[in-house]
């Protein structure tokens, strides 16, 4: 589902100054990096980009190309179903999307690399239950009511992190070390929105004929002052928010297979991941990698990863490939192809993605199927400007 929204000071100058920079500033390579390493299967253990940020192996960043700052957003699991009514219920429906902000800066200082930004992940599930509408016409009194209500019951989860990586070059490999203060915010529960209308009619008003009845009925709720406001009462079932440091170290390293070393290089990389076993309310998993990746020209790129979390059984695995063409000229363009398949938590899956250049603006798009089933999907979207 990266990098999003919001400049609440003084909108129209910041855009400005955005689109100017846009144009002083030559673009660089094809953008997301969130969305790369998705449609490549995963992979970032071994894998290098001058347009490295905040996602994949910290000791990448040496690779990073001039001035390096992209912000955007992405969105996944975009899903909306209505289900069987049940009791009372007049309709019943789930939803559920997942926003993925971030900004990032990186750039090269002679043998070092830095990069600085902020990326959070919002994952928003709820469902609507609306319950059929409670009315009342009191005769004598003249005076007809109804009540309705709305049962959201939520389950939403938010992790931020402001992160800041280092990369240095010793000889022919590279270190990096990347630290995350990280934010989790987990709610759970039910909000009841109760929306009650009241109308009272004149004697003048025929109760015997229900046209005249119905008509005074309805001018009262569109025009009158006896429609209250919508009464809202949440009632939370799990509410907790955690902040913690976690630290991940990076190692790259190239190997020549002949001697003249006239052919491209063997990447090969060691990431470590969650190193301080941070006390989350969701943890995440120490994990330890090993991948390889090769460049045999400029347009293609071949790598594989393999994983072991700690804590969970099993081996994880992901193998992925991109192709790219770009078009110099006075506005440059970029068209990339990703495909990748791969195995976490006992799931196989499969992603293939798409990324499209146009001056600054990018938009990009993965598509991935757990145990290669279109039942178990997940869509991926990224719009991103890069300066």
């Amino acid at each position: 589902m990266a990098l999003l929204k919001s400049f609440n000071v003084r909108p129209f100058t910041t855009i400005l100054a955005l689109c100017t920079l846009a144009v002083v500033i030559p673009p660089l390579s094809i953008a997301n990096e969130m969305l790369r390493i998705a449609g490549m299967g995963g992979t970032r253990i071994a894998t290098s980009a001058e347009d490295a940020g905040i996602f994949g192996n910290p000791a990448s960043l040496v690779h990073v190309k001039d001035h390096n700052l992209a912000f955007g957003t992405a969105a996944e699991n975009i899903h909306w179903a209505e289900l069987p009514k049940h009791g009372t219920a007049q309709f019943a429906a789930e939803a559920n999307i997942d926003i993925s902000p971030g900004i990032y800066y990186s750039h090269v200082f002679g043998k070092s690399g830095v990069s600085a930004g902020y990326a959070a992940r919002f994952a928003n599930f709820a469902e609507f239950t609306f319950e059929s509408t409670r009315a009342e016409y009191k005769r004598n009194a003249r005076q007809f009511s109804a009540t309705t209500a709305l049962f959201t019951h939520y389950n939403l989860r938010q992790e931020r992190s402001w992160t800041i990586g280092f990369s240095r070059q010793f000889g022919r490999s590279a270190a990096g070390l990347r630290l995350r203060l990280l934010r989790q915010v987990i709610n759970r529960g039910t909000r009841i929105s109760t929306l009650n209308l009241a109308a009272r009619h004149g004697p003048e008003v025929a109760t015997d004929a229900p046209e005249e009845l119905i008509a005074a009925i309805v001018e009262e709720l569109q025009f009158g002052d006896r429609v209250r406001d919508i009464v809202h009462k949440r009632q939370p079932t799990f509410e907790r928010t955690v902040n913690r440091l976690e630290l991940d170290f990076g190692f790259q390293r190239p190997i020549w297979f002949d001697t003249e070393q006239t052919s491209p290089p063997l990447l090969v990389g060691i990431l470590f991941e969650n190193l301080l076993r941070a006390d989350l309310v969701e943890p995440l998993p120490f994990r330890v990698g090993i991948g390889v990746a090769y460049v045999p020209q400029e347009w293609i790129t071949v790598a594989a990863d393999l994983w072991r979390d700690f804590g969970q059984k099993g081996v994880s695995f992901a193998v992925g490939s991109e192709f790219q063409k770009t078009w110099t000229g006075r506005v440059p363009k970029t068209v990339a192809f990703r495909i990748g398949i791969g195995r976490t938590q006992a799931t196989s899956y499969f992603s293939s993605g798409v990324g499209l250049r146009l001056g600054t603006t990018y938009l990009e798009y993965t598509l991935m199927f757990g145990n290669f089933t279109y039942e178990s999907y997940r869509h991926l979207f990224a719009f991103t400007l890069r300066i």
